[in-house]
């Protein structure tokens, strides 16, 4: 199928309104799928609203729209006529909202599942999921790094003994010539302070401090 933008003229709204949809999906599902484009301009901005009001984001909205009536012009062939024309393209754009917000809320409660939270945690950069079965995991990985940089000394050296070099708290106190008590304590004020510096990232929204070094 062509861009949907791009394939018919336009036409005006009372020239849309006016359309039977029930003759053109007739006509699609007879074989002409050029009438797919006229429902497409007559529905188009009525399901950008639907699915704006979801996910309040514009490129998001764009995407789900494509994505809406790429599926309603797959499925359109088995339409049965049995619920008006918009109803079953709001019923496709409504689950489409649905499943991404699905996957925005697994993603966000995974990606917060594996930020430190314990001194205790073994967490380790490299023990994250492959790319290919969690994209966001790299980048994660990435954004991690380079939060780490904005860490006070003390608790920039505690969390890259721990996590980076693997050593224990008795080994790091060592290290660092102070008490176990003291690495831990660093060590956990390190773990909060990733994770306010991650919220937004893990929120999709701007980073402040990522140019600031």
């Amino acid at each position: 199928m062509q861009k949907i933008e791009n394939t018919v003229d336009m036409l005006s709204t009372n020239e849309l309104d006016s359309i039977d949809e029930i003759t053109l999906v007739t006509r699609f599902q007879n074989g002409d799928t050029s009438a797919f484009n006229t429902l497409v301009l007559k529905y188009q901005d009525q399901i950008a609203k639907l699915i704006y009001k979801y996910v309040k984001d514009v490129e998001a909205t764009k995407d789900l729209s494509q994505e809406v009536f790429l599926k309603a012009y797959k499925a359109l062939p088995r339409f049965k006529h049995d619920s008006a024309f918009y109803s079953w393209l709001y019923r496709i754009a409504e689950n489409c909202c649905i499943d991404f917000q699905r996957k925005q809320k697994r993603r966000q409660n995974y990606l917060y599942d594996e930020l430190p939270k314990t001194p205790e945690e073994c967490l380790l950069f490299g023990s994250f999921p492959s790319p290919s079965h969690f994209v966001e995991m790299e980048e994660l990985g990435d954004m991690i790094t380079k939060a780490i940089t904005h860490l006070p000394p003390k608790q920039q050296e505690v969390f890259k003994l721990r996590y980076d070099q693997k050593l224990l708290m008795k080994e790091i106190a060592l290290h660092i010539n102070r008490s176990e008590g003291t690495v831990k304590t660093h060590l956990h004020k390190a773990h909060r302070k990733l994770r306010e510096l991650l919220r937004p990232y893990l929120e999709n929204k701007p980073l402040e401090w990522v140019d600031e070094k």
